[in-house]
C-alpha cells in the first residue's frame, strides 16, 4: 500500500458533522473496539457530537480537513485523584487507510498535546484480541500495565496500556534537589 500525503487537524465543535460521520462509521464497523455503541449515538442531534468535541481533544488525519480517515482523542480529568493522567479514547482508522501512518501521526500529536497540557502519562484500554491496535499503541510507546484483563460492559476482554510522557513530579523534584544536596556536601 502506497502512503499518500495527509494532514492533521483538530475536530472542534464547529466540525461536529465530520466527527459524527466517522464516529458512527467506527461504531458500526468495529463495535467491539468501543465502550459506546451505535445505539448510544445513532439518531442523536449534531449538538451532542459538538458537546463531545468541546469536552476533549479529538484529532483527525486525512487528505484534507473535512475528509477524516483516522481519529483519536485524549482527555484529562477522568481520574480526579490523578490530575496528571490523560486517557486516550475513540481511536479509529478507516480500513482502507490502515498502514499509511495516519494513526502514528495522530498519536504523535496526542502525546505532544497531552505533555504540553501537563500530563505525565497516558493510558488506554484495548481489546485483548485487537493485536493490530496494540501494535499501533506500542509504536507510540505504550506498554501493557501488567494488570489482569478486564471485562468491559460489552463483554469484551480488555487490557490497559500506558505511556509515560515525563517522570512524575515527585521524581522531577528529587532530581532538582540532588545537585543542590551534593553541592552542600562538597
Amino acid at each position: 500500500m502506497t502512503a499518500r500525503p495527509f494532514r492533521l487537524w483538530q475536530l472542534t465543535p464547529d466540525r461536529a458533522a465530520e466527527w459524527r460521520a466517522i464516529r458512527l462509521e467506527a461504531l458500526r464497523i468495529a463495535p467491539e473496539a468501543f465502550g459506546s455503541s451505535i445505539d448510544d449515538w445513532d439518531g442523536r442531534p449534531l449538538e451532542d457530537f459538538a458537546a463531545r468535541l468541546a469536552g476533549c481533544e479529538v484529532w483527525a488525519a486525512g487528505p484534507a480537513p473535512g475528509t477524516p480517515l483516522a481519529v483519536a482523542s485524549w482527555e484529562a480529568d477522568i481520574s480526579p485523584a490523578e490530575p496528571d493522567l490523560g486517557w486516550v479514547m475513540s481511536v479509529y482508522v478507516r480500513p482502507e487507510a490502515r498502514g499509511q501512518g495516519l494513526g502514528d501521526a495522530i498519536f504523535a500529536r496526542l502525546i505532544d498535546r497531552a505533555a504540553r497540557a501537563g500530563m505525565t502519562r497516558l493510558r488506554l484500554h484495548v481489546s485483548r484480541a485487537n493485536t493490530r491496535a496494540q501494535a499501533l499503541y506500542a509504536r507510540a510507546g505504550f506498554v501493557p500495565t501488567g494488570g489482569p484483563p478486564m471485562l468491559n460492559d460489552r463483554g469484551v476482554w480488555e487490557i490497559e496500556m500506558r505511556r509515560m510522557l515525563r517522570p512524575p513530579l515527585r521524581q522531577r523534584l528529587r532530581a532538582l534537589r540532588a545537585p543542590r544536596q551534593s553541592a552542600l556536601r562538597a
